[in-house]
């Protein structure tokens, strides 16, 4: 091995390490982040998460099916999980975070993932998606890929909600704004004030 090749392993490497404390980093944040949130928030995810636990057990029988996988439960208590952070963070959120009907998809697309990867049985969802399926494909690798999907699903969906709280409430270096969706309805619109003063 020359010293040409050494060296662009080395750089290589060092930048394999930059990416990954990059990445550590941001989780820690967020992690701050999440321990910061007043009792409210805390209290909201909490229900929201019993309630998306809730509506996945619900939809898809998993009380009353028998052949539910051992995963099933991980995989509903991760989603539910999440899916409350992502719900909390909607409460409270600091002006230029505020929750709108466009942040809604993917706690809903995510839920839906949850409820296709969980499904067991004939008359499931799932069963009726891909009922050109073998069984063992269903439960083996389409199930699997659905779960896994949405649980990358709502991590990035609560990852860009704490990013967006994060540049809501930090100064900008370069005085830019940030990205402002127009055409977005605010989730929880507020009163508008009185339109002119107290003849009007």
């Amino acid at each position: 091995m020359d010293r040409n090749s050494r060296i662009e392993q080395e750089i290589l490497a060092e930048a394999g390490r930059g990416r990954i404390h990059a990445r550590l980093d941001s989780l820690g944040r967020d992690w701050r982040q999440l321990r910061s949130w007043q009792w409210s928030r805390a209290a909201a995810t909490g229900i929201a998460a019993s309630a998306a636990a809730a509506v996945v057990v619900s939809l898809n029988d998993m009380t009353t099916a028998t052949g539910a996988a051992w995963w099933n439960v991980l995989i509903v208590t991760a989603g539910s999980l999440l899916t409350g952070l992502v719900l909390g963070s909607y409460l409270g959120a600091p002006i230029g975070a505020e929750a709108t009907v466009c942040d809604t998809r993917w706690p809903v697309l995510g839920l839906t993932g949850l409820v296709i990867a969980t499904s067991t049985g004939q008359g499931t969802l799932a069963a009726s998606l891909f009922a050109g399926s073998a069984p063992a494909v269903l439960t083996g690798v389409i199930q699997p890929a659905f779960a896994l999907l949405s649980l990358a699903l709502l991590g990035w969906a609560l990852r860009e909600r704490l990013e967006l709280e994060r540049k809501a409430v930090s100064p900008s270096a370069d005085g830019e704004t940030g990205d402002v969706c127009t055409t977005c309805r605010p989730l929880f619109p507020t009163k508008p004030g009185p339109s002119g003063g107290p003849d009007a």
